[in-house]
């Protein structure tokens, strides 16, 4: 099979955009030279691991993942370590117990010492569990409905290396640093560079599990720093495909369940995975491509407030985001700038808000293009 077949079969799961065909088939932005491979590893070039990681079977796993997000921002009402709240996951460490059977059999377990929640797929069925307040949502989604990448936090590293890698264009160079072991298994360390110079993201590593090639780490690096502002890693896994009784998920007796239905059209995740592109009440909007694209989101509150699922309520969120900001002026209007190591924000005070991994400037520029 051509190289260019194998993208475009796996291109669904992977999120593998088409500019990655045109970089391998004509050799932009990848080093030809291969990993100084151990002994045990044979030789492998960038593209082919691209092509491997695309071309992969699809593997079933389960394993115990240690995530951790330094990006600089303030401590955030409801980020304990066991919520899935978007606050919660762009600060601070986590450890979950992730298990994947098929795109449409998932489940994630973020643990604590004190506290447990849960994003289970089982078919149509998502359930969304939080044992501090013993909380419970089912969600039935429409046939063909939300993937493991849509569905689930980013918190596991098959998921982020996916998001990653449907960021790469002909303007990434992709490279291979040697080898390593992760979760004990020996992996190819695949870079992803991105030469823009208004991405605020420096460097992207995968860790490839070389029998596999499944991600079994990410790490993102701002530009110029030496250790990652986000890292997500298998401590321990296994390709054994997980029991049915995994997934078949039933909330405890006393909790509180919601239940909802959702249509064929507009689908979106489960409220309570609260992720910036699946907040309540937002419409976002894409502008641009690959690793300096901008989030366009219409509604400042609802990117405040959350889901309701998070510990703290929306305008404590706010406050406390809002201490770590400046003002800032020009064609685009007025509004709040907050910037961290990773992303940069801009909340006007027409109610917009742009988020991008990219410079302040570039962030304004859009705005100041885009009509309200």
């Amino acid at each position: 099979m051509a190289t260019s077949e194998v993208l475009r079969s796996r291109k669904a799961r992977w999120l593998v955009p088409v500019a990655v065909v045109a970089v391998i088939t004509a050799g932009v932005g990848i080093n030809t030279a291969v990993a100084n491979a151990d002994p045990a590893l044979p030789a492998r070039t960038a593209a082919d691991l691209l092509v491997s990681l695309a071309h992969a079977p699809n593997q079933p796993f389960s394993g115990t993942v240690a995530e951790n997000a330094d990006l600089g921002i303030p401590a955030l009402p409801g980020t304990a370590s066991t919520s899935l709240s978007w606050q919660s996951l762009v600060t601070g460490s986590h450890t979950a117990r992730v298990w994947y059977a098929s795109p449409t059999q998932v489940r994630v377990s973020l643990v604590g010492d004190l506290a447990e929640s849960d994003v289970v797929r089982n078919g149509s069925d998502v359930w969304v569990w939080s044992s501090r307040d013993n909380t419970a949502s089912h969600t039935v989604l429409p046939a063909g409905a939300a993937t493991k990448a849509d569905a689930t936090p980013p918190i596991d590293p098959a998921t982020a290396a996916a998001r990653a890698l449907a960021a790469i264009d002909p303007s990434t160079a992709v490279t291979v640093d040697g080898t390593s072991r992760v979760a004990g298994r020996p992996v190819y360390e695949l870079v992803l560079t991105p030469r823009a110079s208004a991405s605020l993201v420096g460097q992207v590593r995968l860790a490839v599990d070389s029998e596999t090639s499944v991600p079994l780490r990410v790490q993102v690096f701002a530009r110029g720093a030496s250790t990652p502002a986000f890292e997500t890693a298998f401590t321990s896994i296994s390709f054994d495909t997980p029991a049915a009784s995994v997934f078949a998920f039933s909330p405890p007796p006393g909790a509180q369940v919601s239940e909802s239905t959702l249509p064929t059209a507009g689908v979106k995740p489960p409220s309570g995975s609260d992720t910036i592109t699946a907040t309540k009440g937002a419409r976002p909007t894409v502008i641009g491509t690959g690793w300096t694209s901008v989030v366009e989101i219409p509604d400042a509150g609802a990117l405040m407030s959350g889901s309701g699922s998070a510990q703290g309520s929306g305008a404590s969120t706010t406050a406390a985001l809002m201490k770590a900001t400046t003002t800032v002026t020009g064609s685009f209007g007025s509004g709040q700038l907050l910037q961290t190591s990773l992303v940069s924000v801009l909340l006007l005070s027409d109610g917009r808000v742009f988020v991008g991994a990219v410079t302040p400037d570039l962030l304004e520029q859009v705005a100041a293009s885009t009509p309200k």
